[in-house]
């Protein structure tokens, strides 16, 4: 799975005026440190700018992706969430999209799932974000169906000792009660999938737009 660059200097020169040069300094040290593979000084960087400058979006973005490299996905979670939740459209994708692979990698792929789909909303041109969301959802009916087998062998199990010991195994009269249903709220696979399709229909309107626009400046152009 791709995993996000942390903001570099594309971000920082966006605020470079509004940042202390200390915490910009501390910020390119954890970038530089970050690239080299040293994720826990660069998470020692990122926190004392932070420290020091704290609430910037960027700053708890870089945090999280140092804190991922090195399997600390609480704490990486939690510093994604601060920089989804302040920073611009184009960080909060990145931000969603790596907080997905973070939950992908603990194994929460219904959440990992939601992730993908907040990046693709900020961002419905994610291909990366688009195939990490359907393995996602394919884990999700992997985990759905091991429970299910689970469950029937479990069941299996109990009837056989029910006849060893000369007892009929009780009948369920309802057989709508033995089939798993989803708690109202949760993220399902079709619900997913209606979110892809609305995704891939509003790419494409962006996309006819933009020919259009094209179009309409090569005749505006034309030379008469």
């Amino acid at each position: 799975m791709r995993q996000a660059a942390p903001a570099a200097a594309v971000w920082i020169m966006s605020a470079s005026l509004a940042w202390p040069d200390s915490v910009a300094s501390k910020n390119k040290d954890g970038n530089r440190l970050f690239t080299q593979g040293k994720y826990q000084d660069a998470e020692k960087a990122y926190l004392e700018a932070q420290a020091a400058m704290p609430g910037r979006p960027e700053i708890s973005y870089n945090l999280g992706n140092s804190l991922i490299k090195q399997q600390k996905y609480a704490q990486a979670l939690q510093a994604l969430h601060q920089s989804a939740s302040k920073g611009n459209p184009g960080l909060k994708a990145n931000g969603w999209y790596n907080a997905g692979n973070a939950l992908f990698d603990m194994g929460k792929f219904a959440e990992s799932a939601q992730a993908y789909v907040q990046a693709l909303r900020l961002n419905p041109s994610d291909r990366d974000a688009k195939h990490n969301l359907e393995l996602a959802l394919r884990k999700v009916e992997e985990q759905k169906k091991a429970q299910q087998d689970q469950q029937k062998n479990q069941k299996k199990s109990e009837g056989n000792q029910d006849s060893r010991a000369g007892q009929q195994p009780q009948q369920n009269s309802d057989p709508q009660s033995s089939r798993s249903t989803p708690p109202e709220g949760a993220f399902t696979k079709e619900r997913a999938l209606q979110i892809l399709d609305a995704l891939k229909n509003q790419e494409l309107a962006e996309q006819r737009k933009l020919l259009q626009g094209q179009t309409r400046g090569k005749v505006s152009a034309r030379d008469w």
